[in-house]
């Protein structure tokens, strides 16, 4: 690949040449021949950089495909820029989407976990792993492998997609037929930053809207940047209160996976319900403080957008490996070398090499940790699965006042069945989604003592999974502003 410097070069000397053609007859022989041989360097010197890259790309497969690839990346003012040369979009043409079940009778077998084996044996890509079954994508030329290796250990196959590429081109298709078939209304109606509700923004809308806010409530609003991620970018929250020195504090984040699009359009939905009425809110409403990160992983998010719609790390460099990312619901002080967390860099579960080592977990431990006076909800929203659940998940107990915990879900999943005909299921994390340590839930809950926490798996259940239809964020998100109703109530 030619450097600017190389372009500069070549330019230059197609400027001489386009000069020679018009005055040949004034230019000597040798003149004519120094050109050619500054040319030919230049297109020899061209073609051994993008030589020496196709080789650094060849060396390791998997880490290609994956998009953990290295990058030079330069930050402009608030934000660092992709190499538009150097990208190349993962597709997922042929990908299948199972759901494994009897995952039992391999793990009562073998040492190896299960998600180990389908990512590095079968260049599969695990979306959800519980007790009872394993949601996992496998790339078109890994099906019959794979299939075999499974019917070889009596595990069955549900096929929920015979073709991820097409999960996301319709999900992008059935964005823009939404904005553009109500645009006028829409254009009326919209915010300034361009905000609404019909498909999934990028980070600068966001961003931008919560800018906004803050500009429209500038007594009950404030808008923090706690902090910077790897690429430079800012991890921003909002504050909404009137009395931010004595009311109950309810904290509420999204997008710490990247690939979960519909977690910061939900977040993002309950900042606009709160502040759209504010003045005619009851008062459990009203007479709380409020945080809100709509994206706690904005360099993640982004590159999904961009590169890798399944991409569900942050974009922290490996010291050792050449591969990036580190899940940063791994990455808390709280049973960090415990179950469900992966030590391998180019795992989607990598935990990171110490507790705590990324900018963005860092960055919320600090601000909550500063906050923790008062801090009665910790709320943090991911996809999918329906469920609300509450901690451990690092360990196999309940906390002491899980029935305390219980009846408020419950409460929450009874009102969401009424109000969208959904069903979400209440329950202990590590009695629907297993053992993980390193979470933000429970670490919060340990660390801070905060009573009421939970982590809310949105829609759906499956046949979508992280890919969910623009179509459903607006009944999604009410179900995810449901349960921040309900909690804020118990906490009253």
């Amino acid at each position: 690949m030619k450097t600017p410097k190389d372009r500069r070069k070549c330019n230059l000397s197609r400027s001489i040449i386009t000069t020679t053609t018009t005055t040949t007859a004034t230019i000597s022989a040798s003149t004519v021949l120094l050109i050619l041989l500054t040319v030919i360097t230049c297109t020899t010197y061209a073609l051994a950089l993008d030589i020496r890259n196709i080789g650094e790309e060849e060396k390791d497969q998997f880490i290609t495909n994956s998009g953990n690839e290295k990058k030079q990346l330069e930050p402009t003012n608030d934000e660092t820029r992709y190499d538009d040369d150097n990208t190349r979009p993962t597709h997922y043409e042929g990908t299948q989407l199972w759901r494994i079940y009897n995952i039992t009778n391999y793990l009562g077998k073998n040492r190896t976990p299960l998600t180990d084996v389908l990512e590095y044996k079968y260049g599969g890509d695990v979306w959800k792993e519980n007790l009872k079954f394993l949601d996992v994508s496998i790339k078109k030329d890994q099906l019959k492998r794979a299939r075999q290796f499974l019917k070889q250990n009596h595990m069955e196959i549900e096929i929920l997609n015979y073709n991820i590429q097409k999960l996301i081109d319709d999900e992008a298709a059935i964005g823009v037929n939404l904005t553009q078939s109500d645009f006028g209304k829409r254009t009326r109606k919209s915010t300034a930053s361009g905000m609404h509700f019909k498909d999934y923004h990028d980070l600068d809308t966001i961003y931008s809207f919560m800018r906004e806010v803050r500009g429209k409530y500038p007594n009950i609003c404030r808008l923090y940047s706690i902090g910077k991620t790897v690429e430079g970018r800012d991890l921003k929250v909002l504050r909404i209160s009137e009395n931010p020195r004595d009311y109950k504090k309810i904290w509420i984040d999204g997008g710490i996976h990247a690939r979960e699009w519909v977690s910061p359009a939900t977040v993002t939905f309950i900042l606009y319900k709160l502040l759209a009425n504010w003045t005619d809110q009851p008062d459990y409403i009203k007479q709380k403080t409020w945080y809100i990160m709509p994206v706690m992983n904005p360099d993640g998010y982004e590159y999904s957008r961009r590169e890798n719609r399944l991409w569900r790390k942050n974009r922290s460099p490996s010291k050792h490996e050449q591969c990036y990312g580190v899940d940063l619901n791994r990455n808390f002080d709280i049973g960090w070398q415990s179950y469900g967390s992966s030590t391998h860099p180019c795992s989607d579960t990598y935990r990171g090499h110490s507790p705590a080592s990324e900018l963005e977990t860092q960055a919320v431990v600090k601000f909550l940790t500063k906050r923790k006076f008062n801090l009665h909800s910790y709320l943090t929203f991911h996809s999918y699965g329906q469920l609300m659940v509450y901690p451990w998940a690092y360990r196999a107990v309940k906390v002491k006042d899980a029935n305390i915990l219980q009846r408020v879900a419950n409460t929450a999943v009874q009102r969401i069945a009424k109000k969208t005909h959904q069903v979400y299921r209440a329950a202990v994390t590590h009695e629907v989604l297993g053992l993980a340590g390193g979470g933000s839930d429970d670490w919060c809950r340990a660390a801070l003592s905060t009573p009421f926490v939970y982590t809310v798996e949105l829609r759906d259940r499956g046949h979508y999974g992280f890919i969910l239809p623009p179509d459903q964020i607006i009944d999604t998100a009410l179900e995810g502003y449901t349960i921040v109703d309900t909690v804020a109530q118990a906490i009253d």
